[in-house]
C-alpha cells in the first residue's frame, strides 16, 4: 500500500439563494412606500393595486356576513371587524373621520395612559436612587437642590420631557405642566380609562 495522500476535498457551502437580501430589500421598500404615503400622500399606481383590492374585497365580503349578524357573539363580530378593516383600511379611516376620529383619539388615549403610568411608577423608584449618596450628589448638582421632593420633581420632569408624544398630547389637552403639578397630572391620566 502506498502512503499517497489523497487530495483534500473542498468543503462546499450551499449557495445563498438571496432570500435574506430579498426580505431586507422588501422591508426597506415597504418602509419607504409607507413613509411616502403617510407624509406626502403619494400612492402606488391604481393598476398595481387592483389584485390586492380584489382579494381584499372578496375576503371582507366573506367577513361581512358575521359582522352584520347581530345574533353572533361579540367575539365573532370583533374578529369579523378585524378582517373587514384589515382588508378595507381606507373605509375604516372614513368611518373614523365620520365620527370625529373616535378611533384615533382612543388610540392616543391608550398611549397617554400607558406612558403616564410608566412615568408615575418612576416616582417611587427615585427614592431608591436618592438613597445612594454618590447618585444623590450627582442629581443635586444637576438640578441645583438638595431637597428630596424637588429632586424627585426635577427627575420626573426630565423623564416626562423625553416622552415626546405625551408632552405634545398634554400641551393640546391639559393645563400647562409644571414641576409641582406633574405628578398629579400623571396620576389623573393614569386613572382615566
Amino acid at each position: 500500500m502506498s502512503d499517497e495522500k489523497k487530495p483534500a476535498q473542498k468543503a462546499t457551502v450551499p449557495a445563498e439563494d438571496g432570500s435574506i437580501l430579498k426580505y431586507i430589500a422588501g422591508a426597506v421598500l415597504g418602509i419607504l412606500i409607507t413613509v411616502v404615503y403617510t407624509r406626502l400622500g403619494f400612492t402606488t399606481p391604481a393598476i398595481l393595486e387592483i389584485p390586492g383590492k380584489l382579494k381584499g374585497n372578496v375576503i371582507s365580503s366573506a367577513a361581512e356576513y358575521d359582522l352584520y349578524d347581530l345574533t353572533q357573539p361579540m367575539e365573532v363580530r370583533e374578529r369579523a371587524l378585524e378582517v373587514f378593516f384589515g382588508n378595507r383600511s381606507k373605509f375604516a379611516v372614513e368611518v373614523d373621520a365620520e365620527f370625529d376620529h373616535l378611533f384615533l383619539e382612543s388610540l392616543y388615549r391608550k398611549r397617554v395612559i400607558r406612558e403616564a403610568r410608566q412615568l408615575r411608577m418612576q416616582w417611587s423608584a427615585y427614592d431608591t436612587a436618592l438613597e445612594k449618596p454618590a447618585l444623590r450628589e450627582v442629581y443635586e448638582r444637576k438640578y441645583g437642590t438638595d431637597e428630596t421632593i424637588a429632586l424627585k420633581q426635577s427627575m420626573l420632569m426630565n423623564a416626562y420631557q423625553e416622552k415626546e408624544f405625551l408632552v405634545e398630547w398634554v400641551k393640546r389637552n391639559r393645563e400647562p405642566v409644571t414641576h409641582e403639578n406633574l405628578l398629579q397630572t400623571l396620576e389623573e391620566l393614569s386613572r382615566s380609562e
